[in-house]
């Protein structure tokens, strides 16, 4: 049984890529784009939820947090400014959890560098509200999968491993997702979030009413099928 989560972790990208912002995915810069020859930007390996104070919760707000941080070559990450906030303790949240985070660190030339990131942690309260699967509730079933793609390098480095997301899957059978469980390094975790936003579900229903669930989502990458 998964734990309650309660706002979900978005958007990572090197300030010199220009980002995807979608509130409703974790995903770094454009992967397949390097702004300087041999620079490869850093991986999320494991993220955590930012929870909603209770004032939040409260006033009913949602939207983003933009955080400015220092990825180091060690993959620790020193969270400096805020530069967008939403008030009501949810940036204070969103520094501590990104602080928490375990990211690889971006690459020249295969060696690490640091990188200043701008890192947005969403919070939405219909996400919030989302119910673990339990005693009494049919779990969401899967309507249309769609595979992850390899990355060149992760197809030259011969990478097989497993993603593990954690998601919403709301009542219309789409997916939010809420944060990363386990990564996989060069790009594979960019391309198993992508891989899973196209997936489409049966709802999962409490007492025979359809409800929003938080499931966790093994995402395969094996090279030898």
């Amino acid at each position: 049984m998964v734990t309650r989560r309660t706002a979900i972790p978005a958007v990572i990208g090197m300030l010199s890529i220009e980002t995807v912002c979608n509130a409703q995915r974790i995903h770094i810069g454009n992967a397949g784009v390097i702004p300087n020859a041999g620079m490869t930007p850093p991986t999320i390996l494991q993220s955590t939820v930012a929870r909603y104070t209770d004032e939040a919760r409260n006033r009913g707000i949602e939207g983003t947090v933009t955080v400015e941080a220092l990825v180091q070559v060690n993959g620790g990450v020193k969270v400096s400014r805020i530069l967008k906030g939403l008030g009501s303790g949810l940036d204070e949240v969103a520094r501590s959890t990104v602080a928490e985070w375990t990211i690889t660190p971006a690459t020249r030339n295969g060696l690490p560098v640091e990188v200043v990131s701008q890192i947005d942690v969403a919070f939405s309260l219909r996400s919030a509200n989302a119910i673990p699967i339990g005693p009494g509730m049919t779990a969401p079933g899967v309507l249309r999968r769609v595979d992850p793609q390899y990355t060149d390098e992760a197809r030259k480095a011969g990478l097989n491993g497993t993603a593990v997301l954690q998601a919403v899957i709301r009542t219309d059978g789409t997916v939010d997702i809420l944060r990363i469980v386990r990564g996989q390094p060069l790009g594979l975790t960019e391309n198993a979030i992508d891989a899973l936003k196209q997936w489409k579900f049966s709802p999962g229903a409490k007492n025979g009413q359809d409800v929003d669930v938080v499931v966790n989502i093994e995402i395969n990458f094996n090279l030898l099928k």
